[in-house]
């Protein structure tokens, strides 16, 4: 695989990564503290519009990234990297679609404090395998440009 290919993907996964860091730290750890300063609308309110903005910045990063990982993993079957990339994002896939994004609708109906909790510790695993998946591509990309040098 070209080097572009690996930047490419390197820059989508690293934004990704920053973005679920951000999230895991800074946005998720919040949701109590609005909840109880705004009551049962003022929270609706918010999580409604951080699920928008954060559908429009995370889902063509996330969309990006698949459909990089996928032309590697074509291009590359043997590649023991490619392969190891596509099951990150098989996994991150699969931990947004059936724990992140129904505990985000259940969120979005009401405040459940267990519901929130639950979404904050299960983030790890996204937030572990995006943090996998970038030290990863770093790692090929610096290893490829060593073979060219």
């Amino acid at each position: 695989m070209s080097n572009g290919w690996l930047i490419a993907q390197l820059v989508v996964s690293a934004a990704l990564t920053g973005l679920v860091w951000t999230v895991q730290m800074a946005i998720y750890p919040l949701y109590k503290k609005v909840w109880r300063a705004s009551g049962e609308a003022g929270f609706a309110t918010y999580h409604r519009s951080y699920t928008d903005g954060m559908g429009l910045v995370a889902a063509p990063l996330m969309v990006a990234e698949a459909g990089l990982a996928g032309a590697w993993l074509v291009l590359e079957p043997d590649s023991a990297a490619a392969r190891a990339g596509a099951l990150l994002v098989l996994v991150l896939w699969g931990s947004t679609m059936a724990v992140q994004v129904p505990l985000h609708r259940r969120l979005g109906r009401f405040w459940d404090e267990t519901a929130a909790r639950r979404l904050t510790r299960s983030n790890w695993v996204r937030t572990a395998a995006w943090t996998a998946r970038t030290a990863g591509l770093a790692w090929v990309l610096a290893a490829s440009r060593g073979e060219g040098a």
